[in-house]
C-alpha cells in the first residue's frame, strides 16, 4: 500500500500585542518521502513487513497462521483462552511488570484472533519502541502458563462468553461459518460454554509449541523504518521450525435456526463465495456494492441504489437494516445478505430479497451500477487504509497468508480492469451457489430455507 506523506507545517506566529513590535511569522515545512509496504523474510523463517508512513505512534505486531480453524476438535477454544492469557506472566517478567511498564511510556498492548490468525500489538511513541518491544517479546515468544494464572482467566473466559450469548449479532456471523463450514472456517472465535476453565497449561503450552514458530510467524509495523523493524525482529525469540498443514476449508451448506424472545428477526443467507487472491474476488466485491453495502449517507434508508435496502422496504412498513455481506479466507470465502427486521413480517422480506438477489443473475446490473461500485469500493479502501491499527491488521494477514503485500494503488488499477461481463459471469455463478441460512429471533413467521429459495 502506497502513502503520499503530507507536509507538516509549523508556523511561528506572532503576536500584535499593545506597545509591543509585531514579530514576524517563519513558516518551516517538512517534506515526508512516500513510502510502500515493504516485506523482509529473514533467515529464521519469519516475515517482515512495515509500512512507514511518519505517525509518531509506531505500532507492531506478531501474528501467527494459529486462529480458531487450527484448533483441534478436543479443544475448540484454545484459542480463546491463549486471547485472554495474553496480559499473563512470560518467562521473563511478571503480569504487574508488563502491565506497569506498558503503561509508563503510555503504550498499549493487545491480543486478538480471528479465523486463521492471533494477532500479538504493541502501539507506542516511536521514542518508547525500545521498551514496547521488549515486553511484546515477552509476551508473543514467551509465554510462561502459571496454574493459578490460568485457572484465575476462567472469570474472564466466562465474561466473554456471556457478552457473546447476549449478542445477536455475534451469534448469528458465528452461526452462518458453522452452518456453512461445520468444522475448519466453522470453529467459533469464543470457546464453548461447557469449556470454560477446563484448559490447562499443557494444554495451552501444547498449541503454543506446535503453531508459535517461526516460519509461522510474521512481524508487521506501520510507524517505523523498514530497517529499523528488520533490526527490532532479529531480537525475537522464536521458536524454530514450521506448523503443520490446516485442513483445508470444505464448504457444505446448511440451515441452523435459534429461537429468542425478542421481537425481531436477525437472519443472513450465503453462498461460498471467492478465496483472498482469487480471480473472482474483486469482481464479487463490486457485485455486493451493486447490490447495496450499507448506507452511505447518515439515518439513510439507503433506497437511492441499494437493490437489497429498496426490496426489504416493499416487503416492510416497519424499521430494518439490510446489507450484502462477504468474507474471503485464504482457500474460500461467504457471500450473500444480512437482514434485521419485524418478526411479522421476516418471511415477507426475506422473500423481496432473495427475488432480488435472484434477478441479480439475469443480466439487470448496468455499467452505471458497476461504476458506482467501483468509486465506492475504492473509497472503502481507501478510507479503511487511513486507520493505523486496520492496515496493521492487513498487512499482518496478506504477509502471513501470501507472503507479499499489495499497495492500494495496485488494487485501484486492478478493479478498473473489471469489466461488467466479469460482474455479470461473478453474479451467476456465486448467487446460483448452493445456499446457507441462518435465522435467529423470533421465527413464528420466518420460513426454512426450502421454503425460501
Amino acid at each position: 500500500m502506497k502513502y503520499f506523506g503530507r507536509s507538516v507545517a509549523l508556523a511561528i506566529k506572532g503576536r500584535s500585542l499593545a506597545g509591543q513590535a509585531t514579530v514576524k511569522q517563519t513558516e518551516i515545512r517538512f517534506k515526508a518521502t512516500p513510502q510502500d509496504v515493504k516485506v523482509t523474510k529473514l533467515s529464521s523463517g519469519v516475515t517482515v513487513a512495515s509500512l512507514e508512513n511518519y505517525s509518531p505512534v509506531s505500532r507492531i505486531a506478531v501474528v501467527y497462521g494459529a486462529g480458531s480453524r487450527h484448533e483441534p476438535s478436543n479443544a475448540l477454544g484454545i484459542t480463546h483462552c491463549l486471547r485472554v492469557a495474553a496480559n499473563q506472566s512470560s518467562k521473563k517478567a511478571t503480569a504487574f511488570s508488563i502491565a506497569k511498564n506498558i503503561q509508563q511510556i503510555g503504550g498499549s498492548l493487545s491480543c486478538s484472533t480471528s479465523r486463521e490468525m492471533v494477532m500479538y500489538s504493541v502501539s507506542c511513541l516511536r521514542k518508547n519502541l525500545a521498551t514496547g518491544v521488549e515486553h511484546l517479546n515477552n509476551v508473543a515468544t514467551g509465554q510462561d502458563f502459571r496454574p493459578w494464572e490460568v485457572h484465575d482467566a476462567a472469570n474472564v473466559q466466562k465474561q466473554d462468553v456471556e457478552i457473546y450469548s447476549n449478542s445477536t449479532e455475534a451469534q448469528l456471523i458465528e452461526a452462518v461459518h458453522k452452518a456453512a463450514y461445520r468444522d475448519t472456517l466453522g470453529q467459533s472465535l469464543y470457546m464453548p460454554s461447557d469449556r470454560v476453565g477446563t484448559f490447562s497449561c499443557r494444554d495451552l503450552e501444547a498449541f503454543v509449541k506446535t503453531y508459535y514458530v517461526a516460519h509461522n510467524a510474521v512481524i508487521a509495523g506501520v510507524g517505523i523504518d523498514h530497517d529499523v523493524l528488520v533490526h527490532l525482529a532479529r531480537k525475537f525469540t522464536f521458536a524454530p521450525g514450521h506448523a503443520p498443514e490446516h485442513k483445508k476449508a470444505k464448504y457444505h451448506g446448511g440451515e441452523l435456526r435459534m429461537d429468542r424472545r425478542i421481537p425481531l428477526v436477525h437472519a443472513a443467507v450465503v453462498t461460498e463465495g471467492a478465496a483472498l487472491g482469487g480471480a473472482d474476488l474483486l469482481p464479487l466485491g463490486l457485485l455486493g456494492f451493486v447490490l447495496g453495502a450499507g448506507p452511505y449517507v447518515k439515518y439513510s434508508g439507503n433506497l437511492a441504489s441499494s437493490r437489497i435496502a429498496k426490496a426489504a422496504a416493499s416487503a416492510t412498513s416497519f424499521p430494518f437494516v439490510a446489507s450484502a455481506i462477504s468474507a474471503a479466507y485464504s482457500d474460500s470465502g461467504l457471500f450473500g445478505f444480512q437482514v434485521t427486521t419485524n418478526a411479522r413480517d421476516a418471511g415477507k422480506v426475506l422473500k423481496a430479497i432473495v427475488t432480488t438477489m435472484g434477478q441479480a443473475t439475469k443480466n439487470t446490473i448496468t455499467k452505471d451500477d458497476v461504476l458506482r461500485a467501483k468509486h465506492q469500493l475504492k473509497a472503502c479502501m481507501y478510507m479503511e487504509a487511513e486507520g493505523a491499527e486496520e492496515t496493521l491488521k492487513w498487512i499482518g494477514a496478506e504477509a502471513l497468508l501470501s507472503g507479499q503485500v499489495i499497495d492500494c494503488s495496485q488494487l485501484e488499477s486492478e478493479v478498473d480492469k473489471v469489466t461488467l461481463e466479469d460482474v455479470n459471469r461473478v453474479a451467476k455463478k456465486i448467487l446460483n451457489g448452493k445456499p446457507s441460512m441462518v435465522a435467529v429471533g423470533d421465527l413464528s413467521s420466518t420460513p426454512y430455507l426450502d421454503e425460501l429459495i
